[in-house]
């Protein structure tokens, strides 16, 4: 490019210099000359100027050229090491995210392991509590059932007038099953029919958290608050009484009114004889009604009924219903020889209808009462004393007399015999 830019000036010097040569070689007019002469000074240094601008037009063109050449040829050697230079660093950063990644990888491998461990340590002590639990829980069925095994054995306890070991059969079957509400139930029955009222409340109060709904328990709780008030004076303490056994047996009776205790009579009867002793007769003969209805073949209702038409001064009532007692009665004692409250009813009804001779009867009576308590004989010594008061007397009923007599002696001979705490 410089020698294309050197001979574009020779070349614009020499046709200046021909020029110039051929104005002298014609020869002009002396002024004419003259001014032609300057003239073509004038032109030539005009053209000289001309050429010397081209000339560093070009030369600076041809620098700028070169530069840019310079540049590019610097920026394609810039471009092959940043490419190069790129290369390498990719190849850098590569090798490092490899690492990176394996490290990650192995990371997550160690993660994944401990927390497979982990987990096998945890499905391990599942396993471990779930054979502890379902041990458990044989166990408890196990010893459930051998509660429930006993509960029919502390009935014929029961039954056989054997409170004391009854409620030691209760007492072992509670230890192996804590939360049935009939075994509390069971305990709380005995322990009110054996006096220990605060064991019965006690008892009853749990048969009943454990079973809001469990009728046997409210009525036997509202029994044992009713018998609380037998050896309580008249007072405000003894109405409260008398007022929640009264709403104890209400709710139970409204719940289930064919309802009866372990005994087999209606708990009807019971509240009837609640509503004796307040006083309140023509209530008491309505639930003692109700009860008969319930247990139409026990003496129990028919007995209590009688005694209070013979309150109410009908006595062609009382002697009908006591007829009725005696049949129902002795049916009873030949169906249970053990049955104690049969026999009492069974005495009862053949003393008011004027038979003296009951001896025996008493004499059976006498050995399957209850030892633990004497309220089934005073019971029946309160009902005698009533029932000669309303044949007139000892004068009018003297064959009562002796029975109460001999059932006063049964009770002072069994306190004597008990030890003294």
């Amino acid at each position: 490019m410089r020698r294309i830019c050197s001979a574009l000036l020779v070349f614009v010097l020499l046709t200046t210099a021909a020029v110039a040569v051929q104005a002298q070689d014609t020869p002009p007019p002396p002024d004419a000359n003259a001014e032609r002469a300057e003239a073509a000074a004038a032109e030539a240094r005009e053209h000289a100027e001309d050429a010397a601008r081209y000339a560093g037009d070009a030369s600076n063109f041809l620098g700028i050229f070169e530069a840019i050449s310079v540049a590019i040829t610097i920026a394609i050697g810039a471009f092959g090491v940043v490419g190069i230079t790129r290369l390498f660093s990719a190849q850098s950063q590569l090798t490092e995210a490899r690492k990176r990644i394996i490290d990650e990888v192995d990371t997550l491998r160690k993660e994944f392991e401990d927390e497979l461990e982990r987990r096998g340590s945890e499905l391990s002590e599942l396993n471990a509590l779930l054979r502890e639990s379902s041990e458990q829980q044989r166990r408890e069925s196990a010893r459930a059932t051998l509660a429930l095994s006993l509960l029919p054995l502390g009935e014929r306890q029961y039954r056989a007038q054997d409170l004391k070991g009854a409620y030691e059969t209760y007492t072992r079957a509670l230890q192996l099953d804590g939360n049935n509400p009939v075994t509390h139930y069971r305990l709380g029955y005995v322990a009110v029919q054996s006096d220990h009222f605060d064991d019965a409340e006690r008892h009853l109060r749990r048969a009943l958290e454990i079973d809001p709904e469990f009728a046997l328990a409210q009525a036997a709780l509202g029994f044992t608050y009713r018998r609380m008030t037998d050896s309580m004076p008249d007072s405000p303490e003894r109405d409260l009484l008398y007022n929640k056994a009264e709403n104890a047996f209400l709710e139970a009776l409204q719940k289930s009114p064919k309802l009866v205790d372990d005994d087999g009579e209606s708990w009807w009867g019971s509240l009837g004889g609640l509503y004796r002793r307040r006083g309140q007769m023509n209530q008491a003969i309505r639930a003692y009604e109700r009860a008969a209805e319930v247990t139409p073949h026990s003496s129990y209702p028919f007995s209590n009924l009688a005694m209070l038409y013979m309150n109410s001064q009908n006595h062609d009532g009382m002697m009908r219903m006591f007829k009725r007692v005696e049949r129902l009665a002795h049916a009873e004692t030949q169906a249970e020889v053990d049955n104690y409250w049969a026999y009492t009813d069974l005495l009862t009804s053949r003393l008011a209808l004027g038979k003296s001779d009951n001896d025996d009867v008493l004499t059976m009576m006498l050995e399957i009462a209850p030892t633990e308590t004497d309220y089934p004989l005073e019971s029946l010594a309160s009902t005698l004393e009533r029932l000669m008061n309303a044949l007139g007397g000892e004068a009018a009923a003297p064959q009562i007399q002796k029975y109460i007599g001999l059932v006063r002696e049964k009770i002072e001979e069994r306190k004597a015999a008990r030890p003294t705490t």
